[in-house]
């Protein structure tokens, strides 16, 4: 068998991927079938002599057998504490980050106070303000332990797998906690350290916006990023710039490689040195999946080369992903992973093709020859890994870039020269006696920095630039791309088919969009989206949206997002606010930094948060109401906020179908009788009386629990109820004056 190491590492990957993707018990039966299944096969001579089926069926076994036994002994037992307050003290062990208005640290325990209890875990603990503590010191102190969020598949909870963390909590502030300074510290806090003095350095360097772009590529620390930003970057595919991988840990190998060997040293040192400063750049980025699966194979490269043994590209990357999956099976959670993985698997695979194609094509033209020759191993890299990752990118993000090969070109290169000279640039700053000598190389980190995201604003505003999967015409090109591809590189010259795969997927793509656009044509679609105990609410028709409401658990605020992407839509006419509480409002900072909307309508009233209310100064169109407020648009479309005895409603009217909205709980005893007749009703659970209200249909917009507990109330008052219960959300669609439909979107 010619490469053995790339069946092992690949097959347990892939086996490992199946058991987070459904579940522990479809493990369990799997790894019993592939044992009797290779069994079987070594009474087969034929396949016992090709070794390839009882190898891989081994290597299945062996991987569901791992991941069943880990979780059992691993999980089950932190998962008991769900629910739990819990007294538990523990040490910082990664750097503590900001988001959603809360400060988060990673803490590995102890000590847990509860009989029976697992000590030692892993824990990711949240609270309102940040600690003064230091890293690996040590925090005492009650939390309340509850379990990630699980949707099935790659979810939130296969995430924190992936990282060690099976578990979440809050702390009780309120309750005294303390925090422990620790003399003792490992050598992995001096990375750590190090870590933090780069970043720290780098925002004393550059203005906030460039300081947060630069630390993203430089250490792939994104929480600093504005979101519009972020969804910049995804929307032309180069989001993987921000999220250190292979491309980075190749050009500081290549760097440190380069400066050795310019100091005369002999080979075995260099390739030495250049090992062991990958090891160090691995753990400077916090061992993440992407940069230890890159680092293993450069190592075993350099390694090669100092063996005098050539390193076979495919068997590295065996070796590398089976070292990374072994003693973890949760790491086939992690996407960072699994792109870098099959990135690089498309580009041993595809690389030369597509060069040697852009090359012959190239040979052939009067002007700009050299330049397309020059850039050929560029744009081959970015189109071959592009495919290798296409099935994931859309499965698990839900989009696609149309135009990543030409934004890959524009950003890479510059992206790669900015991430060294910030580098640079923040050692200099942190050597107190050369700390002016840092400046010059952060003026050229800025130019470069400015150029990279006017790029990316540039190119992120183009029409089509990214298209949602989550619209069926999509899949079907995916599918049909992925089975032409497969086709090409079963014929012979694989150069000519798959050139006409290219022709063939870009004729279907384009037929695709224009049929999809054409068929969508002037139907007005309202959905409910699954944020859990609130209510967020879109209307949207013809490229434009208004939004009605945008409230809910706080790890759901990017479902509006999402939503707006799978309709292709960028900007948003109107944010409705009918009052300020976290079940209608919750992500209205959010959604008025990142879409800015044309007219913000919302009550006045005092209550307003100070953060909201700066962000709605900024905003150029704000309007405000009493009692009510009349808004007409789409020539079909009519919504009037209202106000009684300080609770908020929404009255909207689609094609003449009535619904009232009331996202934030109150009473229906006060509405007047000529309030109380709708078509649907929609709540977030909480409104008392709602059986006063005559209405068909009932969607109640909450988790599992509430959901159920409406639903059987209203359907002892007659209604039909709907539900997003965490089971995705529900859209109307009204197709002309009396169509209309009712669908669930996952």
């Amino acid at each position: 068998m010619k490469r053995p190491m790339l069946l092992v590492g690949f097959t347990y990957l892939a086996a490992l991927v199946a058991a987070t993707y459904f579940s522990l018990e479809i493990a369990k039966y799997a790894a019993f079938t592939f044992l009797l299944l290779f069994i079987g096969s070594l009474f087969i001579k034929t396949l016992r002599d090709k070794k390839v089926l009882p190898i891989a069926f081994l290597t299945v076994t062996i991987a569901f057998i791992m991941y069943t036994v880990f979780t059992y002994v691993k999980v089950k037992p932190i998962e008991k504490l769900d629910g739990q307050d819990i007294v538990v003290s523990g040490r910082i062990c990664e750097i503590p980050y900001e988001a959603y208005n809360r400060c988060y640290y990673v803490i590995e325990t102890d000590r847990v106070e509860l009989e029976g209890a697992k000590q030692n875990m892993k824990l990711r603990v949240s609270m309102s303000k940040a600690l003064d503590a230091d890293l690996y010191d040590r925090i005492t102190g009650k939390v309340h332990m509850f379990l990630p969020t699980d949707n099935g598949g790659f979810s939130s909870r296969s995430y924190y797998s992936s990282k060690g963390i099976h578990m979440l909590s809050y702390l009780y502030e309120y309750e005294p906690y303390k925090v422990e300074p620790q003399q003792n510290k490992p050598i992995y806090y001096y990375f750590l350290k190090s870590r933090y003095n780069l970043i720290e350095a780098v925002r004393s360097l550059l203005p906030k916006k460039q300081a947060s772009v630069a630390v993203g590529v430089l250490l792939g620390d994104k929480y600093l990023l504005d979101e519009e930003i972020k969804s910049n970057f995804k929307d032309i595919g180069v989001s993987h710039i921000l999220a250190v991988s292979g491309l980075h840990t190749s050009v500081v190998a290549a760097v440190v490689f380069a400066l050795l060997k310019a100091t005369k040293l002999p080979r075995r040192y260099v390739n030495l040195l250049t090992c062991l400063s990958i090891v160090c750049f691995m753990a400077l980025t916090g061992f993440s999946s992407s940069v230890m699966r890159a680092g293993i194979m450069l190592i075993v490269f350099y390694l090669g080369e100092l063996f005098y043994a050539k390193a076979d590209s495919l068997n590295s990357l065996g070796i590398a992903t089976l070292l990374l999956t072994l003693f973890n099976p949760f790491s086939a959670g992690d996407m960072g992973l699994l792109l870098s993985v099959t990135a690089t698997l498309g580009i041993i695979l595809f690389e030369e093709y597509f060069e040697e194609g852009i090359k012959r094509l190239s040979s052939n033209l009067k002007y700009g020859a050299e330049i397309i020759s020059k850039i050929a191993g560029v744009v081959s890299v970015t189109i071959s890994a592009t495919i290798a990752t296409l099935p994931i990118v859309a499965l698990s993000f839900g989009k696609i870039s149309l135009i990543s090969v030409v934004s890959n070109i524009l950003v890479v290169l510059p992206s790669m020269i900015m991430m060294i000279c910030v580098f640079i640039a923040a050692i200099l700053y942190l050597i107190v006696p050369l700390k002016f000598t840092a400046f010059p190389m952060a003026l050229i980190s800025g130019i470069l920095i400015n150029y990279i995201t006017w790029c990316v604003d540039i190119l992120a505003k183009v029409p089509f630039a990214s298209i949602s999967t989550r619209q069926p015409m999509v899949l079907f090109w995916l599918g049909a791309t992925c089975v032409l591809v497969a086709v090409a590189l079963l014929l012979g010259d694989k150069y000519k088919f798959l050139k006409l795969s290219a022709i063939l997927s870009s004729i279907v793509l384009l037929v695709g969009v224009l049929s999809y656009q054409i068929l969508d044509r002037g139907i007005t679609h309202l959905a409910f989206l699954d944020t859990g105990n609130g209510c967020s609410a879109v209307i949207s028709k013809d490229g434009h949206a208004s939004i009605l409401s945008c409230g809910g658990d706080d790890i759901k605020s990017s479902k509006i997002q999402y939503y707006l992407d799978s309709q292709n839509i960028n900007n948003i006419d109107y944010l409705l606010l009918s009052d300020f509480d976290n079940e209608t409002a919750n992500y209205a900072k959010d959604v008025i930094e990142e879409f800015k909307p044309y007219y913000i309508v919302m009550p006045n009233e005092k209550s307003i948060d100070d953060k909201l209310s700066r962000s709605i100064a900024d905003s150029s169109k704000s309007v405000y109401f009493k009692d009510r407020a009349d808004i007409n648009f789409w020539d079909n479309v009519k919504v009037i906020p209202l106000k009684f005895n300080d609770q908020s409603y929404i009255s909207l009217s689609v094609n003449d179908v009535k619904f009232l909205i009331n996202p934030s709980g109150g009473n229906a005893s006060v509405l007047p009788n000529e309030c109380r007749n709708y078509d649907v009703l929609v709540t977030s659970g909480t409104l008392k009386n709602q059986e006063l209200i005559s209405s068909v249909y009932s969607v109640t917009t909450a988790g599992l629990d509430v959901s159920s507990r409406t639903a059987h109330k209203m359907v002892k008052s007659g209604k039909m109820p709907l539900a997003t219960a965490g089971d995705g959300d529900i859209v109307f669609d009204f197709k002309g004056k009396k169509n209309i439909s009712i669908r669930r979107v996952i």
